[in-house]
């Protein structure tokens, strides 16, 4: 075995969550990491790719929250960084809520977020309170290690019932006006599922961390691995693309290594690359059913994960302009059209013909969230069933048939007449547009049927032992959304719950102390730590002082 071929840690894909685990392995550990990347371009869902040398879009970013000065994701990211990585915030209304007879406008403030509501809605005002309340709650608790569970009932004995609750659930059990619903609703594509289907958990994490605006990265998505790197690089780690992970080599029910390809070629040679520890980020579904070898040890998870519902997938639209579409009033708020107050209607209606039924589209301007950008973009997004375009999935990309592009320039069109229906002379300002689709997802990430979001977001996830960061191989970890939550944010988190593990009981807390402390210092005042950050360490040292009495209670 050479030098060149062992690493301390091995991480199997670059996507968000993969990248924060190499980087905090090697800043905190000085581990040498190897990241082994699918694709020709690190980065996973935050990379970017350019048409006629002057159109740049991301590819999944759009925008994140939870990134004030001082706030968690915020003191994460500038941790594995090293402070290096800029943002920009979005304007203040940044999200738009659009329906047949209003539009409501989202501001970077929870509290004006919740008067506006209760204006609006002054009946609902009790429930629109404990709403926010809860979604707080959820959204702190759901950092804390799970073998606190026990504590947190106790803490919080409500949070059970939620958790297992989904969002149209716990909509119709605490909200009577069908308009309300509809608009606290309104975000659920940024977790891929409409009410009766998504878990209230998920809605409130994603939710919440929104509350205090939306952010993007200076410079567009791709500056986000470009600062991570050094970071890696600093210990001897390295990225390598075009590198596809084909087994992961298991001895007696140790993890030792991986072996590799070039991606989609299926001739290439067999490289092996050796490590005591070994972290995939490529989801839980293709590591239990394609990375793993037959193994007693996993069986039970593989027959489970593969009957477990699919994740829903989505067809991009991405569009490049003769002039800014500032023209039209946009000013890089995100835009989400609904046609009907009945999101999971619509979406059933939508998803299984796409062609014919466009009902609802978030509508997003990476060009104006960048003040970097020298050419304007946007992106269209709706949420479509995998099974519409299955027929095209065994075709190579740019090589399909004939039939594919011919109906893949209908839903473009589809899609751009349901847009310029609401703002007008939208059509007039593209120059440029190219449709993906489900199964170029599938394509270039090797996601179950395209699924955008990995393992779908229900209650029924909550607790299963394959969404553990810890397998039952050993020295084999996961990380990702599919161990914590969805979206970029959700990722990175599932990053640090990762090397937490690593790092024993409490490695979480340790980790985010050190982040937040860090962060505090590069602003040169102790109090830049907002109250959430505050919260989550502070519900750390109430919880770990109780765990603390009790085991004293019991010896």
């Amino acid at each position: 075995m050479s030098n060149s071929n062992q690493f301390d840690a091995i991480v199997i894909g670059s996507g968000i969550g993969g990248l924060t685990v190499a980087a905090l392995l090697s800043k905190l550990n000085k581990k040498k990491v190897l990241i082994l990347e699918q694709h020709f371009v690190i980065g996973g869902f935050t990379h970017e790719f350019k048409r006629i040398h002057k159109f740049k879009w991301d590819v999944g970013l759009h925008y994140v929250g939870n990134m004030e000065k001082g706030e968690i994701g915020r003191a994460v990211f500038d941790y594995i960084t090293d402070g290096k990585l800029q943002w920009h915030k979005m304007p203040e209304s940044f999200e738009k809520f659009v329906y047949p007879d209003f539009t409501f406008e989202e501001f970077a403030d929870p509290q004006k977020y919740k008067a506006d509501l209760i204006q609006r809605f002054p009946k609902e005002k009790q429930a629109i309170e404990r709403y926010f309340f809860e979604l707080k709650t959820i959204a702190i608790t759901a950092n804390l290690p799970t073998f606190l569970n026990p504590l947190l009932k106790l803490i919080f004995p409500s949070l059970g019932k939620i958790h297992r609750q989904t969002t149209k659930e716990y909509f119709d059990q605490n909200f009577l006006d069908v308009k309300l619903k509809a608009l606290l609703a309104s975000q659920w594509g940024t977790y891929g599922l409409p009410p009766s289907k998504s878990s209230f958990a998920t809605h409130a994490m994603v939710i919440y961390s929104f509350l205090t605006g939306g952010w993007y990265p200076v410079g567009g998505a791709s500056e986000i691995a470009k600062h991570i790197m050094p970071v890696i690089e600093r210990n001897g780690g390295k990225a390598l693309t075009k590198s596809q992970v084909t087994e992961i080599i298991i001895d007696k029910g140790i993890a030792k290594g991986v072996k590799v390809q070039k991606f989609h070629v299926s001739q290439a040679p067999v490289e092996e690359y050796y490590a005591p520890i070994i972290i995939s980020d490529a989801g839980a579904f293709n590591t239990y059913t394609k990375l793993i070898p037959e193994n007693d040890l996993i069986a039970d998870y593989r027959e489970e994960i593969k009957s477990f519902p699919k994740g829903s997938s989505a067809i991009t639209l991405y569009l490049g302009f003769k002039e800014s579409p500032e023209k039209l009033g946009f000013r890089g708020e995100n835009h989400w059209i609904y046609t009907s107050y009945e999101h999971d209607k619509a979406f059933q209606e939508q998803k299984a013909k796409p062609d014919q039924v466009i009902n609802s589209c978030y509508l997003s301007f990476a060009s104006l969230k960048d003040p970097t950008a020298t050419a304007h973009t946007a992106q269209a997004i709706i949420f479509v069933d995998y099974d519409f375009f299955s027929q095209w999935h065994k075709q190579s990309w740019k090589k399909r048939e004939e039939t594919y592009y011919d109906l893949k320039e209908k839903i473009t069109q589809n899609i751009l007449n349901f847009v310029e229906s609401r703002y007008p002379g939208f059509k007039e300002l593209i120059e440029y547009k190219e449709l993906s689709t489900p199964v170029t997802l599938e394509y270039f990430n090797q996601s179950d049927r395209g699924a955008i979001y990995g393992i779908p977001a229900i209650p029924e996830r909550l607790g299963k032992k394959w969404s553990n960061p810890k397998t039952p191989i050993k020295n084999l970890y996961l990380t990702g959304t599919d161990v914590m939550s969805l979206g970029i944010m959700g990722a990175m988190m599932g990053g640090v719950k990762t090397v937490g593990i690593l790092k024993g009981s409490f490695g979480f807390f340790n980790i985010m102390s050190k982040c937040i402390q860090e962060s505090s210092k590069a602003e040169k005042t102790a109090d830049v730590v907002d109250c959430d950050s505050e919260a989550l360490l502070q519900s750390a040292d109430r919880i770990i002082s109780e765990s603390s009495n009790r085991e004293l209670t019991h010896r």
